[in-house]
């Protein structure tokens, strides 16, 4: 299976690795190396400050901005920014503000990708459709889609206008997105399904769960003689739905691991041993 694989930078600045200038452009130049071209950032990581590291970085590799992609996201208000409290703001004039503020942190004339990045209560679907559409015939922005959107709120958006993708949090140890329809609505509308934390929380926390899914690594990481790593992303790679994992590490030789998962063939009772650990009981 060709690896289909999105580089996240959520933890390329402040809110992780600190990287420099040159640690992320030699680390973009590795990831170009292996084939891996697509970027995603926002402009709220690293508060404000990871869309000019990347936008710096991808300028001192040397690599021409068409041979990649750039997928950024806007509609959260971090606090101390413009507003007392965390907040979102989805009208059309904080979008096309954010877009310009993006392109020149990025050091770009153009966005491959914009998502609306979390689900406003207070959207206005029409606004928001004009705002898109103005950037598309502007040039600054080629395609929309949306993130963490319910299968609801994403068909009110789609029939504005055509969602490429709705970027939602799928793994092993968080697999509501299999249940809640999520993705047999993108199965429905034949996109990529872009997921954030593909390997899930499942070395960051001690519980049941986890505790649950690691016997079951256990005897499967030496049936397939693969990392526990590999294994999980295998499994979200099974679902039918064009996933698409975004990958945050910022370690090259973490992200040549995990595309190794692309190649594991993982058997459907195997898949669905695993969602019994995770769940703990058997489907219905």
């Amino acid at each position: 299976m060709k690896p289909h694989i999105i580089i996240g930078t959520m933890r390329w600045g402040t809110w992780g690795a600190n990287l420099s200038t040159q640690q992320a452009a030699d680390f973009i130049k590795s990831c170009y190396d292996e084939d891996l071209k697509i970027f995603d950032t926002a402009d709220i990581y690293g508060d404000y400050t990871t869309e000019g590291l990347l936008g710096e970085a991808l300028h001192k590799s040397g690599i021409n901005r068409q041979e990649v992609q750039i997928i950024t996201k806007c509609g959260i208000c971090l606090r101390g920014n413009t507003y007392q409290t965390k907040a979102y703001n989805t009208s059309k004039t904080h979008i096309l503000n954010s877009i310009n503020n993006s392109l020149k942190q990025l050091r770009t004339n153009y966005i491959d990708m914009l998502l609306i990045h979390q689900q406003d209560p207070l959207i206005n679907f029409e606004e928001v459709a004009t705002a898109f559409t103005e950037l598309k015939l502007s040039g600054k922005v080629k395609t929309f889609g949306v993130s963490n959107f319910s299968t609801y709120a994403f068909n009110l958006m789609n029939r504005r206008l055509p969602m490429e993708t709705n970027q939602m949090q799928f793994s092993l140890t968080h697999p509501d997105a299999l249940f809640n329809g999520l993705l047999m609505q993108a199965r429905h509308y034949n996109k990529k399904t872009q997921i954030w934390s593909p390997i899930g929380d499942f070395f960051l926390k001690k519980n049941e769960c986890n505790n649950r899914i690691h016997a079951v690594l256990t005897t499967l990481t030496e049936k397939y003689k693969v990392t526990p790593s590999q294994l999980l992303l295998a499994w979200t790679l099974k679902v039918p739905s064009k996933i698409t994992p975004i990958l945050g590490s910022t370690k090259i030789e973490r992200i040549r691991e995990q595309k190794k998962a692309f190649d594991i063939r993982l058997t459907t009772e195997d898949w669905y041993l695993m969602l019994e650990a995770s769940r703990g009981k058997e489907v219905d």
